[in-house]
């Protein structure tokens, strides 16, 4: 090692030497250029590291345009949300407390390096919640932002907004601003805050991954856009399955039929419907008739 190197320099060196991945390497090499010394010695340091650093630099373009990336694909199963997000705004802490993830939860910025995928329950509805890397890391994806059916915008403050903003101008689905940390918010900082979100009309929904502060009331309003009905299924002289159906909005006893078993619809001689949709308990109604959250229909075939 070269002598009279600063703190920061040895810093960076033990991260290069502590690095497994390209884009580690690379940016601990970055930071050892920044640092190197002054001096003449320090000179030839740079240029070896330069080399260095080009050589890793072109290893990391040619497997990214040869498609060899180390990024775990996503397949996209049902409703998909996406949590996106700054360095160290709480979305792998969010992603384990509304679904069955375990994500690595580090207080170092850009500690997520591949999509990390959970599934969220909310009363037998299920959505794919999706964690991707931090916007500025290298492992970044937009193209999961562009297709998902909702994002999760996971701030600190409003102002991080600015900064998200030029990353989901193309995204098609619904948005979410989740402003997360209110933990370490006083009661009046709390206040000041909502009051800001009403003047400027925002969807938002001030959170805390750390207590649980209003995270059933995100997963209520995840629930809310995926503009989805919860229908129940009984046989005659059983209780209700206590699964329900997930089906559009709209839907109707002809679509729960069918979704049990294509042509099952053809089978069924009487439906009854009892629910929300009903005009009375035990209602009987064709199977054109249109549904809504939380009905209970029971079929009997001929």
């Amino acid at each position: 090692m070269t002598t009279n190197v600063s703190y920061e320099y040895t810093t960076a060196e033990k991260k290069y030497s502590l690095a497994k991945t390209l884009g580690e390497k690379i940016a601990a090499l970055e930071e050892m250029i920044r640092h190197a010394p002054a001096h003449k010695g320090g000179e030839n340091l740079r240029a070896e590291l330069r080399t260095r650093l080009k050589k890793f630099t072109e290893k990391q373009e040619k497997a990214k345009s040869s498609g060899k990336t180390t990024r775990k694909s996503i397949k996209k199963e049902g409703y998909q949300c996406v949590l996106v997000g700054l360095p160290n705004s709480g979305k792998s802490s969010l992603l384990a407390r509304l679904t069955n993830a375990k994500p690595l939860i580090s207080a170092n910025p850009f500690s997520t390096k591949e999509p990390e995928v959970g599934t969220m329950d909310y009363e037998g509805i299920k959505a794919q919640i999706v964690d991707l890397p931090s916007i500025g890391s290298e492992f970044f994806d937009i193209g999961t932002i562009h297709t998902a059916d909702c994002l999760i915008i996971v701030i600190e403050n409003l102002a991080d907004l600015e900064k998200i903003s030029p990353f989901i101008t193309k995204a098609t689905g619904k948005n979410i601003i989740a402003i997360n940390k209110s933990d370490l918010l006083s009661e009046e900082e709390l206040r000041k805050l909502n009051e800001r979100i009403k003047s400027k009309r925002l969807d938002a929904i001030i959170i805390s991954s750390q207590t649980g502060y209003n995270l059933e009331a995100l997963k209520e309003r995840i629930f809310n856009y995926m503009d989805s009905i919860r229908v129940y299924t009984k046989e005659p002289g059983k209780p209700p399955s206590p699964d329900p159906v997930t089906l559009p909005k709209n839907s109707t006893v002809r679509d729960v039929a069918e979704s049990i078993l294509k042509g099952f619809s053809q089978k069924v001689k009487e439906a009854r419907v009892t629910g929300p949709s009903s005009k009375f308990p035990n209602q009987r109604v064709g199977l054109d008739h249109t549904l809504k959250d939380k009905d209970i229909v029971e079929f009997k075939t001929k």
